[in-house]
């Protein structure tokens, strides 16, 4: 044998054995957090990892689901309410997007509900108010992904500072970088679809987002090194920024009739299939804080899971 050779059976090995370390599985069985007869939504882990927020059938309400010992409570039960709610960094509140109707016209409103029962109104109730609660890392603000401007709802004037950085940012479903501190701002990224989420990795050096199209792509928090993971909607990245989870879904037109949850390496865009299952429909997956388990829901019987997973942080 050549040194060559011998040379790339060495390097192939060694490259394998990198791909089997990084392969994720699924330990154990599936854990139910809900019970069965009633219908859950789109988990958030809570920042420690004790608890998950779901949203109510049609996304109605907050509902509080304790780990592991699947204990629930409601928050709220406001309209909207568990449409892609958000935790604050420190655990302590949730942002959320509520509606009411008043002589059939809709109003929205931004709104913090703190876990001790107390809440605090961002903004006043209006019409056509868009988009969906985003924290900033310090905890010094909420912004909306999605809506039609940038508008940093400050917590207090006593917690606000001088805003810094620069910030990746949906508005009117494309992407702008906004530098925080002159209030400038430019389109980022080089597609033409509709961008639906985005969501700065942990480490906040990159960011991911999914389309119209359902399809996923990462990028660095500059707006650079755009690529194409493939199919994919509602990320949600590892703790150490490494993986992505997402669900991939097929539909008939009208309803969903397959789904089941991946996982991308955001460096080399590497797929990791973690279920394949026709009957059961795993929709938007939520990493937990400590990488080691992945919630969902469940589109057939309407209950949330869990699952443990092989390999991941602890």
């Amino acid at each position: 044998m050549s040194k060559k050779v011998g040379l790339c059976l060495v390097l192939l090995l060694v490259f394998s054995a990198i791909l089997t370390a990084q392969q994720l599985t699924i330990k154990g069985d599936p854990v139910a957090l809900s019970a069965p007869g009633e219908y859950f939504m789109a988990p958030q882990w809570s920042p420690d990892g004790s608890q998950l927020a779901v949203g109510g059938g049609n996304y109605r309400g907050i509902y509080l689901i304790s780990f592991p010992s699947a204990k629930m409570s409601v928050l709220t039960e406001e309209t909207g309410a568990g449409f892609r709610l958000a935790w604050s960094p420190n655990g302590d509140a949730i942002a959320a997007r509520v509606s009411s109707y008043e002589n059939n016209t809709k109003r929205s409103q931004l709104v913090l509900l703190y876990l001790d029962g107390t809440r605090q109104a961002l903004s006043e109730a209006q019409q056509s108010f868009r988009g969906v609660p985003v924290w900033s890392r310090s905890g010094e603000f909420v912004y909306l992904n999605s809506s039609k401007l940038f508008q940093p709802y400050m917590l207090s004037a006593e917690r606000a500072t001088s805003l810094a950085g620069e910030l990746p940012y949906l508005k009117n479903f494309e992407i702008y970088l906004r530098d925080l501190a002159t209030g400038t701002e430019s389109k980022a990224g080089n597609t033409e679809e509709k961008v639906l989420y985005l969501e700065i990795s942990p480490t906040e050096t990159q960011y991911v987002y999914s389309t119209a199209s359902e399809n996923l792509y990462v990028a660095d928090l500059d707006g650079t090194n755009n690529r194409n993971l493939g199919r994919g909607s509602s990320p949600s990245w590892s703790p150490d920024g490494s993986w992505i989870a997402c669900m991939v879904t097929e539909d008939d037109g009208h309803v969903i009739t397959q789904s089941d949850i991946h996982l991308y390496q955001a460096q080399t865009g590497a797929i990791n299939v973690l279920t394949n299952t026709p009957d059961i429909h795993e929709l938007h997956p939520a990493w937990s804080p400590d990488g080691s388990w992945i919630a969902y829901e469940n589109e057939v019987d309407g209950r949330i899971w869990a699952v443990e997973i092989e390999g991941g942080e602890r």
